[in-house]
């Protein structure tokens, strides 16, 4: 693809760590979000990352045009093959999010995904708290932009690094999926799911809160006989608690909650999509997030879902929402035990068709705002734009 005069090269570094999905699909969406713009807007985008993550994103998304694909599809079929190491391509202007690559001459704009370590450091060794610290007041202390996924977030990094020299920018990213084909039970029946379900798709890392929904659901069985299967996916291990995911385990056998936990681990990103589009409900009771990847998932499907009360997600504000305390079990109980019995399982035709148009209009409105974003940090180095 020729760049044609103003468009600038944004080279994106691709994520690969299965411990940390919400991280890999924010990368992914963002290329796929930038690709939505009209022809004379949209950027190039350069892959970075291992050969072999670039080239499965491209064997997928290599139709996109925002890249080169046939090029890029080259490079990655190429140095799998024979174990290169990928060569970045020159000029870029933008690499983001700065995890890592290094460009000579391009601008690097950062990403903090969130202060977790500050709400909650119990969860934290000493040691791990002070390196999360040292990296970001590097990133205060240098004139640049950075990038926060929420308000909340942009006013902890004002509020914890008041000398800033760094400008710190909002950017809202959206998940974009496909809901155009029909859902198929089918593709998630080797799951063996009940046809009514909940659906609870985080990491079983201690801040999501699996805790307090188990509670829920064993107060509600044994207190009033109500029984809500559940679902839930996401990489079963916490390497800052290596007995949190065993410790969920004993709970669910001890309250006899066996048979109607579905414990599917990691699954493929499409069978995650299907089991979402048929849940009954979503349940997300996480205590701390940057931007809810799986809000912004339950938004793009228009499924309804039952959402912790932290400042973010009512920053986030998906409709169809009924929020509770994410430490009150009791209350969670009851308005499950209220609720439960008007929902319905499967999709929702309309409720999709909805979320659709809403999706095309809010990623339109995101890859616009990442563009102003990317300008504004080359503006501030003072590197010309092609």
């Amino acid at each position: 693809m020729k760049k044609s005069s103003g468009q600038i090269t944004i080279g994106i570094e691709l994520i690969d760590d299965p411990a940390w999905m919400g991280g890999t699909l924010y990368v992914r969406n963002l290329a796929i979000c930038l690709s939505r713009l009209l022809e004379n807007e949209r950027p190039l985008v350069q892959l970075i990352g291992a050969p072999n993550v670039v080239s499965d994103f491209i064997d997928e998304w290599g139709h996109l045009p925002i890249f080169n694909s046939a090029s890029n599809n080259l490079l990655g079929r190429i140095s799998r093959r024979l174990g290169w190491t990928q060569k970045v391509a020159a000029p870029i202007d933008i690499i983001y999010p700065g995890f890592g690559a290094q460009v000579p001459g391009a601008v690097t704009m950062r990403w903090i995904p969130d202060f977790q370590h500050r709400y909650l450091p119990h969860l934290f060794s000493e040691e791990e708290v002070t390196i999360r610290d040292c990296s970001i007041k590097e990133i205060a202390d240098k004139s640049g932009v950075v990038i926060l996924s929420s308000e909340v977030a942009a006013k902890d990094f004002c509020r914890f690094y008041p000398g800033h020299l760094a400008t710190p920018r909002v950017w809202h990213f959206c998940s974009l999926l496909d809901t155009t084909k029909s859902a198929s039970y089918a593709a998630i029946g080797q799951y063996g799911l009940p046809e009514k379900y909940l659906y609870l798709p985080n990491q079983f890392w201690a801040h999501k809160n699996h805790i307090t929904v188990f509670k829920a659901l064993a107060r509600l069985r044994h207190e009033r006989g109500i029984e809500i299967p559940i679902v839930c996916t996401g990489a079963q291990s916490d390497r800052r608690n290596e007995t949190h995911f065993s410790n969920l385990q004993q709970f669910i056998q001890e309250k006899d909650l066996t048979g109607q936990v579905h414990l599917l681990g990691l699954i493929e990103r499409n069978d995650q999509i299907e089991v979402l589009r048929h849940a009954a409900a979503v349940i997300q009771p996480s205590l701390f997030e940057g931007w809810s990847t799986v809000v912004e998932d339950v938004r793009a499907t228009g499924r309804p879902i039952f959402l912790s009360d932290i400042p973010v997600h009512r920053e986030q504000n998906p409709p169809h929402c009924s929020y509770f305390n994410p430490e009150s079990d009791e209350q969670l109980a009851e308005i499950l035990a209220c609720q439960w019995g008007t929902l319905r399982p499967g999709t929702d035709v309309r409720a999709e068709s909805e979320a659709r148009q809403d999706m095309e209009t809010r990623t339109l409105n995101s890859a616009h705002v990442f563009c102003e974003i990317a300008n504004m940090a080359l503006d501030i180095s003072n590197k010309p734009k092609f």
